[in-house]
């Protein structure tokens, strides 16, 4: 597909002739004031917008920048112009356009300027992509058990490959935690690491969101959007609980797998695509395999290295550390001082069965961190009450289940329920220290004030001011 430059300038002669000259090359959009430009802007979403320097009415074309830039500030701003200057070339970089070329630039140097704010773009989408996922606090494994250390040991060994992996296990054990340590371990831990929740699109919008998609391509696609393997480009994708992927879209990943090679929705280009895929599941995909509901092709192409990490009752012998690792790290996310457990209150969490793996730990320290704030020592009656609330809280009075896949769906949202009360409980208690003042709460926490205000929307709070 040609890329679609948007040219500003109210030569309108000088737009019909680069039009015809380059539309072998390009689709050219025109608009003949800034106005019309936003406006096409808005409509078509142009890869490239090319901005005369000297407009009319006295317009100048780095005024123009910046309007442009709060309508989309991922399309690429090139300034076009008569007069050669370093200064004003300069200038136009401060104000954010890429690049600056004259108007009797050769098809030779407006290509290479295209191919490099195109390059640009991308590489702002993956840059944000990598603000987003890459810079969370993820550490490595904790523990010594012998389960563990063999977990320890395959990750180091495959980040040395770059073939797929599939890692296997139960929800909350720290399946996203393995993959993100495969690709930070390995010759990809500079690209962008991609997480994809299966689960959570739409059936109807999952080649879009792997794959993009041109604008106008369906109902809602206001503009061009770039899919989860164009971004990852030559990172890692991570497909979390792959098994809940349509079998249609099993279909179109598959092909991926096979050819290195995609299509946006709507699009006729082909996308080249050097994405490491690692998949987890919660499944056993063998047994889906067998009654049709996950496509066998597709397993062993994912199953190449295959990882198992293992439910937190197979390591006992790693609570202690875990225990302490999550609340250290809580207490500071959360700004409150480190809880010390009394030995009997210890026996309980070390003898507890853990339904919900790591993420259940993590939910209860971060309740008897807000619970117990003001106390220096966490005693058996105080474990008990949090891990005993925790359970009530789970309850399910439906029915029961017939499938572990159905019951592990269930046991996830139940978890969730718990994590969103701790949110609750934590928010409605910082909001009690400060009286009621978002902004000083925000601060206190160090978050936006605009996202407590969300936070506290979401969790049905009300607050006095």
């Amino acid at each position: 597909m040609k890329p679609t430059l948007l040219l500003i300038d109210d030569d309108e002669a000088f737009m019909k002739d680069f039009s015809l000259l380059r539309e072998q090359e390009f689709q050219c959009l025109q608009a003949k004031n800034p106005s019309i430009g936003k406006q096409i802007m808005q409509e078509k979403s142009p890869d490239l917008i090319l901005l005369d320097l000297m407009l009319g009415d006295g317009v100048h074309g780095l005024d123009v920048i910046k309007e442009l830039q709060r309508i989309d500030n991922t399309i690429p701003i090139v300034i076009f112009t008569d007069f050669a200057s370093v200064d004003t070339a300069v200038e136009a970089i401060k104000c954010g356009a890429v690049d600056y070329l004259s108007k009797t630039a050769s098809i030779k140097e407006l290509r290479l300027v295209v191919e490099k704010a195109l390059r640009q773009r991308l590489a702002t989408e993956q840059r944000q992509t990598l603000e987003n996922e890459i810079e969370k606090p993820f550490d490595e494994l904790v523990g010594e058990s012998q389960a563990i250390k063999s977990v320890k040991e395959k990750i180091h060994l495959f980040a040395m490959t770059e073939n797929n992996v599939l890692i296997v296990g139960e929800s909350g054990v720290g399946k996203e935690l393995v993959a993100r340590q495969i690709h930070r371990l390995g010759a990809r831990k500079g690209k962008p690491f991609v997480a994809v929740n299966c689960p959570a699109i739409p059936k109807e919008l999952v080649e879009s969101e792997l794959f993009g998609h041109e604008r106008g391509s369906f109902t809602g696609a206001i503009q061009r959007r770039i899919g989860k393997f164009e971004l990852s480009t030559d990172g890692t994708i991570f497909l979390d609980e792959i098994a809940d992927l349509a079998l249609d879209a099993q279909v179109k990943l598959l092909r991926v797998l096979q050819e290195k090679e995609f299509n946006r929705v709507g699009g006729t280009q082909t996308i080249r695509t050097q994405a490491r895929v690692i998949a987890a599941t919660n499944s056993k995909l063998e047994a889906l395999v067998e009654r049709k509901h996950f496509r066998q092709d597709l397993f062993y192409r994912l199953n190449v290295l295959p990882i198992e990490v293992p439910p937190l009752r197979d390591r006992k012998e790693d609570i202690p550390l875990l225990f302490n690792h999550i609340m250290t790290f809580t207490a500071k996310e959360l700004k409150t001082p480190v809880l010390s457990l009394d030995p009997d209150a210890f026996d309980i969490v070390q003898a507890y069965h853990w339904p919900g793996n790591v993420r259940e730990l993590q939910n209860v320290v971060a309740r008897l961190l807000i619970t117990r704030r003001d106390e220096k020592n966490v005693t058996k009656e105080d474990i008990s009450s949090i891990i005993g609330l925790n359970e009530r809280s789970n309850a399910y009075s439906g029915s029961i289940p017939e499938t572990w896949k159905q019951m592990d769906v269930l046991r996830t949202e139940m978890m969730n329920k718990a994590g969103r009360e701790v949110e609750k409980k934590f928010i409605e208690d910082v909001l009690q220290r400060f009286d009621g003042n978002v902004t000083k709460s925000a601060e206190h926490i160090g978050i936006n004030r605009n996202n407590l205000h969300k936070l506290i929307r979401k969790c049905g709070i009300i607050t006095r001011r």
